[in-house]
């Protein structure tokens, strides 16, 4: 079974954008092989559905329902792990995601937005999470930032969302630089 080979018993995770699709079942991964999350979405049901399910699993996820474009928002969710389970070990930045549109409609605002929404958000959430990992563990934890094919293939009305994913890419190995 692969999650004998990935078990990550009693570390804590924060999973972004958990109330569907890949953070759902990436919440739900983590809390198979062993952890207890913190989960954020903008849906109270989606979250208090996923939290549910991870129960299942003998884990606990504490939901905190959020618009996570917010930046003010991400500190909350570093002192929510802190506060309920003692220790921060693993950040999925999954939170993201922009409605394609073709390029000669994408406005300053919109590229602006989906770059905010996919990349700053990641940022700013590691910026904050980095001190608590590394006091749960000075070795340090582990950031996964999802990202998506299309920062580095092309399509119509990929303008702003793709370059946003390209980045996400590229500040990914920059952070794991340093």
């Amino acid at each position: 079974m692969i999650t004998d080979h990935f078990l990550v018993t009693d570390q804590v995770a924060i999973v972004t954008g958990a109330g569907r699709g890949i953070g759902r079942a990436t919440a739900l991964a983590l809390a198979e092989a062993g952890a207890n999350l913190i989960i954020s979405a903008r849906t109270q049901d989606q979250l208090d559905e996923v939290a549910q399910q991870v129960a299942r699993f003998g884990r606990r996820a504490v939901p905190v329902p959020a618009d996570l474009s917010d930046l003010s928002t991400l500190p909350t969710l570093v002192e929510r792990a802190t506060a309920e389970f003692g220790r921060l070990d693993i950040v999925v930045n999954n939170v993201g995601g922009s409605f394609p549109r073709p390029l000669l409609e994408t406005s300053p605002a919109m590229f602006e937005k989906a770059f905010h929404f996919n990349v700053t958000t990641a940022l700013e959430l590691s910026k904050a999470a980095i001190p608590a990992m590394l006091a749960s563990d000075p070795a340090g934890g582990s950031i996964v930032n999802i990202s998506s094919a299309i920062g580095r293939l092309t399509d119509r009305g990929f303008a702003a969302y793709g370059t946003a994913k390209g980045a996400l890419t590229h500040l990914t190995r920059l952070m794991a630089t340093e």
